[in-house]
């Protein structure tokens, strides 16, 4: 049976969004929307979503955020079997606050359990994640996880290093990915360059792919996605999107576009569309996953916004 693995962060998402410029040091009129979360949860729902079979590994706490999370990602069509519930521990949050036009200002995370997701918890599903197709995991995982796991895991790996904190830590064990998806500052810290342009991107793309990466794609936010293999250089661009609600998500969304397109055989530039298709969805919806995305969705935005 043909299936991808997840293993990562899990969380409760917490999006304030402003009404009106912000005012520091003071009550701000908005309001706030509660979801499922967590950068490698994400990628898997996504990708369930899309059609996939998609096993996760995380940590939760056992508490009423943990349940729902668990609940909430079975009824998504997710598989939990892999999923560890640790008692007198609180599951993961995160806390966002965006500006009334849906852009991120500023984010917080406690995600001290996802560091209990440990060397023996990656022995415990290792043959789960051995088995798989591919293994996705976000930059939330311990140096001691992420060791173990680019020593046991066979198959290839992709990785989402989530913020520039977590990719320092990520650093050391990024030669061992196939794939990697980091945005321009998440990049800078991977490889210490400066990637203001396209042909920094590409030097800086290079550094990663010398160390043993094979495919290296950058979120760019509005401007697209920058992607650098073995094929080559191709930078995404999209037309006008004018369907922008809440910008939390796009990258996820991205990443899991990229692995559908991937194991399905399309063209490295339909790839790189299907990555930027994918934000597009996820852009367009208030919730952190768009519930309607598809392989039909990600075709029709891709012939209307970006080829």
């Amino acid at each position: 049976m043909s299936y991808i693995a997840g293993i990562g962060g899990a969380n409760m998402d917490i999006h304030a969004q402003s009404l009106n410029e912000l005012v520091l040091h003071d009550s701000n009129p908005g309001y706030l929307h509660m979801s499922m979360g967590g950068v490698c949860r994400n990628i898997c729902e996504n990708l369930a979503r899309l059609g996939e079979n998609v096993w996760l590994c995380t940590v939760l706490g056992n508490d009423m955020n943990g349940r729902n999370i668990l609940e909430g990602c079975e009824r998504a069509g997710i598989h939990m079997d892999g999923t560890k519930v640790l008692e007198q521990e609180k599951t993961s949050m995160y806390v966002s606050v965006m500006d009334r036009n849906g852009d991120m200002l500023l984010a917080l995370s406690d995600m001290h359990i996802i560091k209990r997701l440990d060397d023996r918890l990656v022995d415990e599903v290792q043959p789960l994640l051995c088995g798989a197709e591919l293994v996705v995991c976000d930059g939330n995982l311990s140096a001691r996880s992420l060791e173990r796991l680019t020593s046991v895991c066979s198959r290839p790996l992709y990785m989402d290093p989530v913020s520039t904190a977590w990719a320092k830590e990520v650093s050391p064990y990024i030669g061992y990915f196939d794939t990697v998806k980091p945005n321009r500052l998440e990049l800078e810290i991977l490889t210490g360059f400066s990637c203001g342009t396209a042909e920094e991107l590409q030097m800086a793309c290079d550094v990663l792919r010398g160390r043993g990466v094979r495919r290296v794609f950058v979120s760019l936010g509005r401007d697209g996605l920058f992607y650098r293999g073995p094929e080559g250089t191709i930078i995404g661009e999209n037309r006008p999107y004018p369907h922008l609600v809440n910008t939390t998500g796009a990258g996820d969304a991205a990443m899991a576009g990229i692995i559908h397109a991937t194991i399905h055989g399309w063209s490295p530039e339909k790839v790189v569309h299907a990555g930027m298709a994918a934000g597009m969805a996820a852009i367009a919806s208030e919730d952190t996953i768009n519930t309607e995305i598809s392989s039909e969705m990600l075709e029709k935005l891709i012939k209307e916004y970006i080829a």
